[in-house]
């Protein structure tokens, strides 16, 4: 008996309409790297110095995985409008080219050193590659479903973050510094649930929009692919934050105690995403299987 979970991986997606859906996967791409460039330039507009540096280590998680979706948006339209070259070749051209553009726009940002400036250009340029080498997995549905699931967890994370201070007290918060705490846990672990959530049913129904007969995993893999980026982001970034973080302070274990401790907490997150949106992906995918004959 052949069914979905046991037919071979293909995309019977018509070329126009899947290039379509990769451009404007790539524009929504480009406009929320765009974004978190204001986002950071804005928290940068009032502060120089140890001020801005700091500012500076906890945006560049947000900036790397900017970075990587936007190298992996362009990366998808690329091997659909490029078609002379390796699709490997195309995918990790385009993403580089992103990282640099938006390694370029990064020097334009005022109050922060240019040894600060340098960590942020290059972690930009390198995410982008990073994220054009991901658009090159196969089966393409993967990618194809993933890199928009990323990019839907990175605009609510966006949402989520503009509205932090006024949702807080709904989670607890008191003033204090333990009930802050809490409340900030609490917080991040229901915005990495909800997020998991739509990411991973977003993921799903784009798959099944594009008409791709896949098996299960495609949907695991393409439903935890935020929480995958997520942790990419931050291992990708560590090195980088406690350069920010020494050039603001001499003391160089306090650096690493708090880049560990927010590391720890992004790793957590991150985790969080993967296994909520694998796992509502695969459920998703399962509530469309027929029963056997004879069940």
């Amino acid at each position: 008996m052949t069914d979905s979970v046991t037919v071979a991986d293909t995309d019977t997606e018509a070329p126009e309409r899947a290039t379509n859906r990769s451009g404007w996967i790539a524009f929504a791409g480009i406009a929320l790297l765009v974004a978190a460039l204001a986002i950071l330039r804005r928290q940068l507009s009032l502060d120089t110095g140890d001020v801005a540096l700091t500012i500076a280590s906890g945006s560049l998680p947000l900036l790397t995985l900017s970075g990587i979706s936007a190298g992996a948006a362009m990366g998808l339209w690329a091997v659909h409008f490029i078609q002379r070259v390796p699709r490997i070749a195309a995918s990790v051209l385009a993403g580089s080219a992103t990282g640099v553009l938006a390694s370029a726009a990064v020097f334009m940002v005022r109050g922060i050193p240019s040894s600060a400036l340098l960590v942020l250009a290059l972690a930009l340029a390198l995410a982008g590659a990073l994220g054009g080498a991901i658009a090159a997995i196969r089966p393409t549905a993967i990618p194809r479903a993933g890199v928009p699931a990323t990019l839907v967890a990175l605009l609510l994370s966006f949402v989520v973050a503009f509205n932090w201070s006024w949702l807080l007290p709904l989670f607890g918060a008191d003033g204090t510094a333990a009930g802050n705490h809490s409340a900030n846990g609490l917080l991040a672990g229901a915005q990495a649930l909800l997020i998991g959530l739509v990411s991973g049913v977003f993921a799903f129904f784009s798959i099944r929009r594009s008409r791709a007969s896949v098996r299960w995993p495609v949907y695991m893999v393409a439903g935890g692919m935020p929480g995958l980026l997520w942790i990419v982001a931050d291992l990708f970034t560590r090195i980088g934050t406690t350069r920010l973080l020494s050039l603001a302070s001499s003391d160089t274990t306090a650096d690493r105690l708090l880049s560990g401790d927010m590391g720890a907490g992004r790793i957590n997150t991150g985790l969080v995403l993967f296994f909520v949106g694998a796992v509502t992906a695969m459920v998703c995918f399962g509530r469309t299987l027929k029963p056997s004959a004879g069940q």
